[in-house]
């Protein structure tokens, strides 16, 4: 006879972050599959999944119980002190009705909100009473207080405990938890959680306190504890010690409980009690006028008025007719206050000089968006569809992401925070989860391997596609490389066992990039709010954000007002250089009126000369802008979709139809309108809409079905639309050649179709860097590097490319440079922010010092009037070494000699002027004499001596100032010789595939000896060449028979295997070095072959078994080689059968860009003839 059903009450899910093992769809299925009625949820102090297990609930058919596992503490508001110790103990709540989900939501929050305890949510029995209405309470685990105190001998202290949950909850809504879980603890405590419910006559109530789906979960849930306490399976640091946690049947629990089955009676008397409905659906949009006050009248209002500035005065009837048509819907669907708070939002931004984007996303398919001057690119002229972004068939609501600077995006959020209140205002919660390479790294550390154990594998799943991680599902299968790993070595075997056991668990949470809610109303009396990491202050201490509990999805579906504030830092090159430029010519462009016609910015792009252009700085993208050749704005909105994984394929059909427009097929006329921009190519989500729309009778609401069953490759949605596109087609008079092409176009077009809105906005963005670039290069590239001034490798990187446009890089000087990088006679001066060592309020102590006082005519001088405060000796031995005293006409050698001196003496006259004894800061006009110079403070000070460091000693305080050499540089001479013997420059190697072997060059700057886990010796250090730096790693026997070429400034050629295990940087490890001493001879030799011979990129070269090669290979080859034209030569090694090779060199008009694109595209095409390649 099969047991009741029983109710799980005390389930934990990956919410409980690294300590829960289980999916809440999992969970609810599971129960489901026990026929068990209902399911708690008791995640740690959090409400995460609430809204995802009403959902699983209803899914499965099964009643969501929404619950908290409380952290409770005596008083939740007090600090403990440093090494205090502090009780805090667990407490099981269940929501039994909507007033109680409402005070669980408000306990959550307040456990955060008022008592955060050493990153723990804590409540006190005070906040309990306050919002007990509505809430069951379960006495708790072994960590509760009530265990606790019976299983430390206190039963009166446990007595009196319950007594005080009774007390604040009401009796009839407090049960006496018992657990079996094998753990002898748990027993003792069991007797006397029975003694006491029976003393106060109250019933036991029977839970299995999961944290994983089924009994063998245990070792993952093992493992996953070891990734939270960090350590490994051999020695944990916490273990459950027992396999009893999992979702049990209703037979199980009966039988562990056989000895109180009213236990099991409890759990179903608890979920017939509890009904809460977590209301989805509905539009919690705040008002943005006053009550009484018509919004709808008010927006029409201001969408009229943008009519006019964009259109103009009167507006072409298109224009109005299709803002009637929007204004008519976005009230239909009750949206008038959602469009004035965005429209309040970035007009406050605007009005308060911080820059805003564009646009991003489907918003710019709204005509009333881009009259609210939301929006920048006209939805008419490049044929972008509102249906797009808001359908007004299906009522969801609208997403309007903001792009803002990144220095302006905080003061926005400041002014939501004030203008809709400080309680309705926050950002979402975001988690990252444990995908396989992030899992397979974790279970290598749990498993006490070596990282290289685990990065090894981890490098053998496929990138992501569209965002989409690879499953270990589709790594394992036939034929994939880990796959062939797994079947061949017992420790991948291993790694990946416990790997695929973390997988999809959550990992941590944060602070989403960019997603803000605004609620109509105190967001905790709609969704639970905690508080997420944000880094820490200036003075070290811990920082802390409020964020809903709810992630972007949940909040959404509650019906909240949900916006996303990006800082894109493009914005803020963008705003510096307009700075710049108005400095120094007086006149500002305005690039809301830019046109888009300059020949001069499509011809620079045209050449690839895109570094420092927004979206087109790879080397894939310069590749592709040459072989496009955009010479109009649509050409950018179509590059910036074409080059995207799957979607490159379509790179060359495109730039064929650009340069040979007779060769564009459109296989009905009246797709014409729809294809021509894009050359025949399907390339956005819009020409589909528009296509079914033009041929299938679809209407745009219908359209953005199909659009949406596309993107999301939904088989069932695709299947119910097919025949309706059929029938339309027919009726229409399509041919059934066209209609199956326009279908499987429809069908392979969702790996690779793109939102021609966001692209469009994303291509303007690219346009003004672009223009900027072309028309004020000098203004632009010193915007540039000053916005990644706190990045050490980028600065090399962009002071080389201003180099190669002609632009002088000027070095540091106290008497001309600011904060950041400007202009000076055409050129570009450091900024001193980028001297390391000199802070922000340094910086502004020697200007306020040169404004007052003029120019500082030597050190001696510096030092008497610069606020010795904020200045101090570091910064100042910063300055002189990086050459910012050169104005000044004195030694750098001289300078350090007397610094220690010269401060002194600075600080001694400014600590005078304080007490009295004079003003050092009362000097005279600017041409005033120093004031200690003769005439002016006595006795005159010491000359500076006039020695100077020799050449190779002040490029080395140069670079390690400011992190390059500005003056000169010890490769400039030697730069077309050392090319010459190179595969790459040191940037290129980022584009190059993990493990390739390259030749590449340089100068050492930095060198480290350390020695491994094991022992053994290796090095670390950074070779630099005139385009930017690198870290290169040697090993064992390379560095034994290299260390001597390897000493800081030594200039060397390395050869090595590239690698990009660090996601953050390229490395290179080495494996052999030869010096690099050119003689004059060869210097000018090859100075003089680069001038009339430049040097030609490496081979793409690839070695294949002949016996393997299909015989149709070699045309397949040559189309794909011709859509790559460029100047490196394609080399086909092929291995005999009978032994020996041959080469199969293609001649030079196959000669192709050598790109990680093309590479992998050719391994992809041979890989049935591939097999390991030498690394010679």
């Amino acid at each position: 006879m099969s047991a009741s059903p029983c109710v799980h009450l005390h389930v934990h899910s990956e919410y409980s972050l690294l300590d829960g093992a289980c999916n809440i769809d999992d969970l609810a299925a599971r129960a489901a599959e026990f026929g068990q009625p209902a399911l708690g949820l008791t995640d740690h102090g959090v409400m995460n999944g609430a809204v995802e297990l009403f959902k699983a609930g209803r899914k499965h058919g099964i009643k969501p119980i929404v619950g908290c596992e409380v952290y409770f503490v005596d008083d939740h508001r007090a600090q403990a002190r440093p090494g205090q110790r502090v009780e805090r103990n667990h407490l099981t709540l269940l929501a039994s009705s909507d007033e109680g989900y409402r005070n669980l939501v408000k306990l959550s929050s307040a456990g955060f909100l008022e008592g955060l305890q050493r990153g723990k949510p804590t409540v006190d029995l005070g906040l309990l009473a306050r919002h007990s209405p509505g809430i069951i309470a379960l006495t708790g685990c072994l960590a509760s207080r009530f265990c606790q105190r019976l299983n430390d001998g206190r039963d009166a202290d446990a007595r009196a405990h319950a007594d005080d949950l009774l007390q604040a909850f009401g009796a009839d809504n407090v049960f006496f938890e018992v657990q079996k879980n094998g753990l002898a603890d748990q027993d003792r405590a069991n007797e006397g959680i029975v003694r006491i419910a029976r003393e106060v006559g109250r019933p036991l109530v029977a839970t299995a306190d999961v944290h994983y789906l089924r009994r063998e979960d245990h070792h993952h849930h093992t493992a996953l504890l070891c990734v939270q306490t960090k350590s490994t399976l051999a020695a944990p640091k916490m273990t459950f010690e027992t396999n009893e946690f999992f979702l049990k049947s209703s037979e199980e629990m009966a039988q562990a409980f056989a000895a109180w089955p009213e236990a099991l009676e409890s759990t179903r008397e608890i979920a017939e009690r509890c009904e809460v409905e977590i209301e989805l659906g509905r539009q919690l949009i705040p008002r943005y006028l006053p009550e009484g006050e018509d919004e709808r009248v008010y927006l029409r209002a201001r969408v009229e008025e943008g009519l006019h500035d964009r259109y103009g005065a009167p507006p072409p009837a298109q224009a109005v007719e299709r803002m009637d048509t929007e204004l008519e819907v976005i009230h239909r669907m009750g949206f008038d206050a959602y469009f004035l708070i965005v429209w309040d939002v970035v007009t406050y931004a605007k009005r308060n000089g911080i820059a805003v984007g564009p646009g991003r996303g489907s918003a710019a398919g709204s005509l009333v968006a881009y009259c609210l001057q939301v929006t920048d690119v006209d939805p008419l002229r490049y044929d972008l569809l509102f249906e797009r972004f808001l359908n007004p068939e299906r009522v969801s609501m609208p997403d309007i992401d903001i792009d803002f600077s990144v220095r302006g995006r905080d003061q926005v959020m400041r002014y939501v925070t004030e203008r809709y209140g400080r309680d309705a205002v926050a950002q979402i919660v975001t988690f990252g989860k444990m995908f396989p390479r992030a899992a397979t790294r974790d279970a290598a550390r749990v498993l006490g391997l070596d990282y290289a154990a685990g990065d090894r594998l981890a490098k053998l799943i496929p990138d992501p596609i569209m965002g989409r991680a690879p499953s270990f599902e589709d790594c394992l299968k036939d034929g994939q490389p880990l796959r062939v790993t797994y079947d061949a070595e017992p420790q991948a075997k291993q790694i990946v066992d416990v790997a695929r056991g973390l997988e999809g668990i959550v990992r941590n949470s944060s602070i989403h990039a960019a997603a803000v809610v605004i609620a109509d109303r105190p967001l905790t009396d709609i969704v639970p709010l905690q508080l997420a990491d944000a880094g820490t202050g200036e003075g070290g201490e811990r920082l802390y954000r409020t964020v809903t509990q709810f992630s972007k999805k949940p909040v959404e579906e509650l019906g909240l007002l949900k916006m996303d504030f990006l800082g894109l830092r493009n914005l803020d090159v963008i705003e510096d250089a307009l700075d710049i430029i108005e400095r120094s010519s007086g006149a500002r462009p305005d690039m809301a009126r830019l046109p888009l016609d300059d020949e001069q910015t499509y011809a620079m792009l045209a050449r690839g000369d895109s570094i420092g252009v927004f979206q087109f700085e790879s080397e894939g993208m310069q590749e592709a802008l040459r072989q496009v050749g955009p010479t109009e704005f649509d050409d950018l909105i179509a590059l910036v979709s074409l080059y995207r994984p799957g979607a490159m394929d379509q790179i060359p059909t495109y730039a064929r139809g650009k340069r040979a427009p007779d060769t564009v097929a459109i296989p009905d006329p009246r797709l014409e309108s729809v294809l021509a921009t894009t050359k025949g190519v399907i390339l956005y989500q819009e020409q589909a809409m528009q296509i079914s729309k033009a041929v299938a009778g679809f209407s745009g609401a219908r359209a953005d079905d199909l659009r949406k069953a596309i993107g999301k490759k939904s088989r069932e949605a695709m299947a119910e639309l097919k025949p309706e596109f059929f029938a339309g087609c027919r009726a229409s008079g399509t041919s059934e050649g066209v209609i199956e092409w326009l279908w499987t176009t429809n069908e392979r077009s969702a790996d690779y179709s793109f939102n021609k809105a966001h692209a469009a906005c994303y291509a303007l963005i690219a346009y003004r860097t672009g223009w900027l670039k072309a028309n004020h290069p000098s203004e632009y590239m010193a915007a540039l590097i000053s916005s990644v001034m706190d990045t050490k490798d980028k600065v090399p990187f962009f002071v080389g490319q201003a180099e190669t446009m002609g632009i002088e890089i000027l070095p540091p000087d106290v008497n001309v440079s600011d904060h950041a990088f400007v202009v000076d006679t055409g050129n570009i001066r450091f900024g001193l922010d980028a001297v390391k060592g000199v802070g922000f309020q340094a910086v502004e102590a020697i200007r306020d010092a040169r404004t007052e006082g003029g120019p500082f005519s030597d050190l001696w001088d510096f030092c008497a009037r610069v606020d010795c405060r904020c200045v101090n000796k570091k910064a100042i031995e910063a300055l002189i070494k990086c050459g910012a005293f050169g104005s000044t006409g004195a030694s750098r050698k001289g300078m350090l000699t007397v610094l220690e001196q010269a401060q002194g003496a600075g600080a001694k006259r400014q600590q005078d002027a304080q007490t009295g004894q004079g003003s050092i800061f009362e000097l005279g006009p600017v041409d005033a004499p120093s004031p200690f110079a003769k005439g002016g403070w006595e006795p005159p000070p010491p000359p500076i001596p006039t020695g100077e460091f020799t050449q190779p000693e002040l490029l080395a305080l140069e670079k390690e100032s400011i992190g390059l050499f500005v003056s000169a540089h010890p490769l400039k001479e030697m730069r077309e010789a050392l090319r010459a013997k190179v595969d790459c420059t040191l940037t290129e190697l980022a584009a190059k595939r993990d493990g390739e072997w390259v030749t590449a060059g340089g100068i050492i700057t930095q060198a480290k000896r350390i020695r491994t886990r094991n022992g053994d010796p290796m090095m670390f250090a950074t070779l630099d060449d005139l385009d930017g730096a690198v870290e290169i790693l040697v090993f064992g026997a390379a560095l034994a028979e290299y260390a001597g070429d390897l000493g800081v400034d030594s200039i060397v050629v390395v050869r090595g295997r590239v690698d990009h295990k660090d996601a953050a940087k390229t490395a290179l490890v080495v494996q052999a070095v030869e010096r690099f001493a050119p003689s004059e001879e060869d210097i000018v030799r090859a100075r003089e072959r680069a001038a009339t011979h430049p040097v030609g990129p490496a081979p793409v070269r690839l070695s294949v078994d002949a016996a393997l090669l299909p015989a149709s290979v070699l045309d397949d080859l040559k189309e794909l080689l011709a859509g790559s034209p460029g100047d490196a030569e394609f080399v086909l090694d092929l291995r005999l059968r009978a032994g020996g090779s041959r080469t199969l060199r293609f001649g030079e008009a196959f000669r192709v860009r050598a790109t990680p694109t093309l590479r992998a595209e050719l391994e992809l095409m041979l890989r049935v003839a591939r097999a390991p390649t030498a690394a010679a």
